[in-house]
Parts: structure tokens; C-alpha cells; sequence
């Protein structure tokens, strides 16, 4: 017992540390900002998993689900690939040049780390640390004649609690502490300069909570609700004084299925709502803007995101999982400059995944997440484009570990 005791906090100071270091330059998120799953094994079912919980990932979609799970560790890696471009036409009022770019933006990390302990029958104990969001373009000078830079990725830190009322009902609830940076070097001001706005880093917070009903052995139903993640203003220091830019992450209501087909084979399906429009609706906005920059009127809507996701005992060593995940593009097609400048339009991902016992109590979980090619066009005469196109695709690699105790 004070062995497992001393190796439990030794892999918490370590990977708690590690995922902090580690968090840096997240190129893009799949649903709007917002990764599609967290961790290799949720990831590799399509995002899937809020009613069918299988590693520590469950704490961040729906806490309840702690109660299905024995003592165990929980982390990896996963390293994003994107590729975006895009093609804009100047109005006369800017020349009427027509510039081409590709983002130099490269692959990017995001850690993974969870960990849960049984208190008891009833009771249980978590805690995750996962890069949940990120958005950005590294494109050269081009638009307006200025470079297009943005960058904004979020890391989440949840504590949580799960109960176990009866063999039917567990509840569960985590505390979200958040931490996130965000820069960019994009648009036009007033005198048509530009000013760079190097990144600031600011923690928020917010809470989830949730609830998971087993009518029977086979399946299992699941409701969980995050709420939103309010943060401080972002500030920048400019040469003309200091802007404040007011950026909150949205909240996420989910449903989810879960239902083990055989003993061997398991299949999991989610909705979730993002509230896209409380944040992105005409933000991220200026609370106070010194160098008279543009406006962020993004005009995000809601969004609806579907996943569905399954494992398969292929041997006593070897599990088989696949998954699908689709979410409507959230961007409207008139608001040119900043589908240039945040291009989250990714729809459809195809995930895969294996996961190997490599010794007793110790897996390996692997993933794959292709995003293919999703193109954008319009224009919007007011912000100086003619027209324009924006295309972004995607692929990822998950690598985690998994010891249970």
C-alpha cells in the first residue's frame, strides 16, 4: 500500500507538471475551438464517451461516469497536424490585389493527464488536466498588406467528486480551473496600421456537473452540463496604450448512450449543444481599444456536434476502437476577415484507434483523427474583401498510457 501511495503522488507531480510545460501552441480544435474528445481512447471513438465511461477522460465530459471506473492513471499526448490556406481579393479601396497564403503554422502538442481513486463503494475521487481548446493561422504579409497571426489555446484543470446513489443512478459534479493564452497580429486600425498584440495568459473557471442512469447491464444513459468558463479581460500593451479584449469559452450541455452490444463490444453516441452565440456572437470583443483596432464580429452560432464511437475486445490483449464525430460549420460566410484569421470550419472526423496490454495493469492506448478538407467562401465589401476563400484540414496522432490499481 505505501508503495502504490508513493508511486500515486509521484505521478501526479510529474504529469500534473508535464502537462503544464507541455501546453504550448495548439494550432486548432475540431468542433468550432473546442477539441472533438480528450485523450487517446475517447479521441479514437469519435468523441463518444460521456455515457460509456472507459479511461479518466470521462471526469471532463461527465463526472458521474467516475463511479464506473476502478483506481487508475491516465496519460499521453496528442499531436495536431493542420493545414489551412486561403485565396482573398482586394476592393479597389485596397488596391483590388488578389493574395494567396499558406499558414506556416506547424504540429502542435496537447497533453492528457487524468486520475481516479475509489474512496470508497459509493464514493470517488478525480482529477484531469486537459488542453481542451485552441484556435489559430500563421499566414505572411498579405491581407490588408499586414501578416494575419492568431493564436488562442485553453487548458482545463478539473477536480471532481462522483456518487454513487444505487446500482442505478450516480452523480457528479468538478470544479473548472482554466488556463489560457491568446495573441494575435491580424487586421487594420483606423490609420490602417497594425499593431501587435503578443500573448497574455489569463486563468478562469467554471463547474460541471453530471448524472448517469444504468436501466440495465447493457446501457447506460448520461446528461452532464458545463457551464461557462469565464475568464479576466485579455490585455495587450500596444505603442498607443493598452487594449482590453473580453474572450469567455462557451457553455456545453451533452446527452449520451452508451450500450455493450456483447461482452466483447461496446458503442457509444453523444449530443452536445455548444453555445457558441453567447461568446462568439459579436466577440471576442473590446472592452477598451486604444490602437482603434477592428472589431472581432465573429458571429458564431450554436452548434450541434454528433459522435459515435465503438470498441471491440479483439483478444485478451488487443482492443479495436472507431469512431465518427460531425458538427455543422459555426461560421457565418460574410464575416470575411475573421474566417481568414480563425478558420473553425472542420465538420466531419474519422477516428480510429488500438489499445494494447503491454504488461499487467499497464495499456498503451493509440488514435488517429483525420478531418478532410472543408472550404469557405464570400465576401464583405465593408472589411475591404471582394470576395475570398478559406479551407482548412486536419489530422492528429494520440499516444497514452494507462495503469490501473
Amino acid at each position: 500500500m505505501d508503495r502504490r501511495s508513493s508511486f500515486l503522488r509521484l505521478a501526479i507531480c510529474i504529469f500534473s507538471l508535464a502537462a503544464v510545460l507541455g501546453f504550448s501552441d495548439i494550432a486548432v480544435a475540431t468542433n468550432g475551438m473546442q477539441v472533438i474528445g480528450l485523450g487517446p481512447v475517447m479521441r479514437s471513438m469519435g468523441g463518444a464517451g460521456s455515457a460509456l465511461p472507459i479511461d479518466t477522460a470521462s471526469i471532463m465530459v461527465n463526472p458521474a461516469g467516475m463511479s464506473e471506473l476502478g483506481g487508475r492513471i491516465d496519460f499521453g499526448v496528442v499531436l495536431f497536424v493542420p493545414d489551412s490556406e486561403y485565396t482573398a481579393t482586394h476592393t479597389a479601396g485596397f488596391g483590388g490585389t488578389t493574395v494567396k497564403e499558406s499558414s506556416d503554422t506547424g504540429a502542435a502538442p496537447m497533453p492528457c493527464f487524468g486520475l481516479v481513486i475509489p474512496i470508497n463503494d459509493q464514493l470517488h475521487f478525480g482529477v484531469g488536466a486537459y488542453g481542451v481548446a485552441g484556435m489559430g493561422v500563421d499566414y505572411a504579409n498579405s491581407l490588408y498588406g499586414n501578416v494575419v497571426y492568431t493564436s488562442f489555446e485553453m487548458m482545463r484543470f478539473a477536480p471532481a467528486l462522483s456518487y454513487r446513489i444505487n446500482n442505478m443512478v450516480s452523480i457528479g459534479a468538478a470544479l473548472n480551473l482554466d488556463y489560457a493564452t491568446m495573441g494575435y497580429n491580424a487586421g487594420r486600425t483606423a490609420i490602417n496600421t497594425i499593431e501587435a498584440h503578443n500573448k497574455d495568459s489569463q486563468l478562469g473557471y467554471g463547474f460541471q456537473v453530471g448524472i448517469l442512469l444504468k436501466p440495465s447491464d447493457q446501457l447506460s444513459l448520461a446528461l452532464s452540463y458545463i457551464s461557462k468558463q469565464s475568464f479576466p479581460d485579455f490585455e495587450f500593451n500596444t505603442t498607443v496604450g493598452k487594449d482590453k479584449l473580453d474572450f469567455d469559452q462557451p457553455q456545453n450541455v451533452i446527452l449520451g448512450l452508451g450500450y455493450k452490444v456483447t461482452p466483447k463490444l461496446r458503442i457509444a453516441a453523444d449530443v452536445k449543444w455548444i453555445n457558441w452565440d453567447s461568446t462568439m456572437d459579436k466577440g471576442p470583443q473590446y472592452t477598451q481599444n486604444s490602437s482603434s483596432s477592428g472589431a472581432w464580429n465573429c458571429n458564431w452560432e450554436d452548434q450541434w456536434v454528433y459522435a459515435i464511437g465503438a470498441e471491440y475486445d479483439a483478444t485478451d490483449i488487443l482492443k479495436l476502437r472507431v469512431g465518427y464525430n460531425y458538427g455543422a460549420n459555426p461560421l457565418p460566410n460574410n464575416r470575411a476577415f475573421e474566417a481568414i484569421a480563425f478558420p473553425a470550419i472542420q465538420e466531419h472526423h474519422y477516428t480510429a484507434g488500438v489499445g494494447v496490454a503491454i504488461a499487467k495493469n499497464v495499456d498503451v492506448n493509440l488514435g488517429l483523427v483525420y478531418a478532410p478538407k472543408v472550404t469557405m467562401s464570400g465576401a464583405n465589401t465593408a472589411q475591404g474583401v471582394a470576395s475570398y476563400e478559406t479551407s482548412l484540414s486536419e489530422y492528429s496522432f494520440d499516444i497514452g498510457l494507462a495503469y490501473t490499481f
